[in-house]
């Protein structure tokens, strides 16, 4: 009996120093961790801010399967909001503020206890986006006191969870990174055209796209190394390719490629003047390697034309209007023009 009275008079001892222990213990807390995830800061971002996905991600997901999840009408940006049941108790969340592709701000709630605050911060690295994922609160009850100090403090506590949260993000979001599109285009624009020049080797063949790239790779370094041969600089031309003639029902094409000169010289053995005339036309510009989208860039014209009772006049021209070697490919820039009547 005595062994018995000292155990519970040892047990009660220890009770209550921990009582005190948790009474002394800090109620603030603010814990992150951050990771670097190989993707761009926008699909990162656009990932954490769709409230969708954090069923993917979430690591409470994996350890409690009671978790029964309800979404407000808005479940993307500021707004956002769900709920959830589980057997630990009720809670829900909100996105109270963002700014996008940097930071989101979010609040939640367990049962009735007040609420804390949720923070990610992305940010653009070399290597793709740096995220980081945080949770704080002051003031936190007693319970939650007991929790962390059990868990050996708030960073024990919360900390493991932020860190598999993150690697479970990065899963996700490398399994949807969207595939970057091999090119872009402007909005179609009206341009009032001067008279210019153009200097450019004469090419009529069958339409055959292997062979006019071979021709465009044999004649514009050939074209440029003479305009510099000639003491044209920078901004004294620009490459490019003028066509009289794309006949799809013919399978016939003439054009020539060589220079627009803002500069006047004498052309090369083997090149040809063009004149292009004043005018109206409209242009669009496409990003992306030569050779992508070009046919969907006429295309966009070509429809636009017609949208809006257009005619289109001979001849058309393409310039190319920056250094691929000096620039990523998503950033080659080709300029479309096509004179209207």
């Amino acid at each position: 009996m005595k062994f018995i009275k000292y155990f519970l008079l040892l047990l009660v001892t220890l009770i209550v120093l921990f009582l005190i222990y948790v009474a002394t213990f800090s109620s603030s807390y603010d814990v992150s961790r951050s990771k670097v995830i190989k993707a761009p800061v926008s699909h990162v971002f656009n990932t954490v801010n769709d409230l969708k996905t954090w069923e993917k991600w979430g690591p409470w997901h994996e350890e409690d399967t009671t978790i029964v999840v309800t979404y407000g009408d808005v479940t993307v940006g500021v707004g956002a909001s769900d709920s959830w049941t589980s057997k630990e108790g009720p809670g829900k969340m909100e996105t109270v503020a963002l700014v996008p592709n940097k930071s989101i701000d979010q609040k939640i709630s367990f049962g009735d206890y007040d609420p804390g605050d949720i923070y990610w911060n992305f940010e653009e690295v070399a290597d793709g986006t740096k995220v980081t994922w945080g949770m704080k609160a002051d003031n936190n009850p007693f319970i939650f006191k007991m929790f962390a100090a059990i868990s050996g403090g708030w960073d024990n506590m919360f900390g493991p969870m932020e860190e598999k949260g993150l690697d479970n993000l990065e899963k996700v979001v490398l399994e949807t990174i969207p595939e970057a599109p091999k090119f872009t285009t402007s909005q179609i624009s009206s341009k009032e055209l001067t008279e210019k020049t153009f200097i450019g080797y004469p090419h009529k063949i069958k339409i055959d796209h292997e062979e006019m790239t071979k021709l465009f790779m044999q004649d514009i370094p050939k074209a440029g190394i003479y305009a510099k041969n000639q003491g044209l600089k920078e901004g004294d031309f620009t490459p490019g390719a003028v066509y009289t003639k794309y006949d799809e029902a013919s399978n016939e094409t003439e054009f020539y490629i060589g220079l627009l000169l803002n500069k006047s010289i004498e052309p090369a053995e083997g090149m040809e003047i063009i004149n292009l005339p004043a005018g109206n036309s409209v242009m669009i510009s496409k990003f992306g390697n030569y050779g992508d989208g070009d046919y969907e860039a006429h295309m966009e014209i070509a429809s636009y034309l017609k949208e809006n009772n257009l005619t289109q006049k001979w001849p058309i021209w393409e310039l190319y209007v920056n250094d691929p070697a000096k620039v990523k490919p998503e950033e080659i820039q080709t300029d479309i023009y096509y004179p209207v009547k």
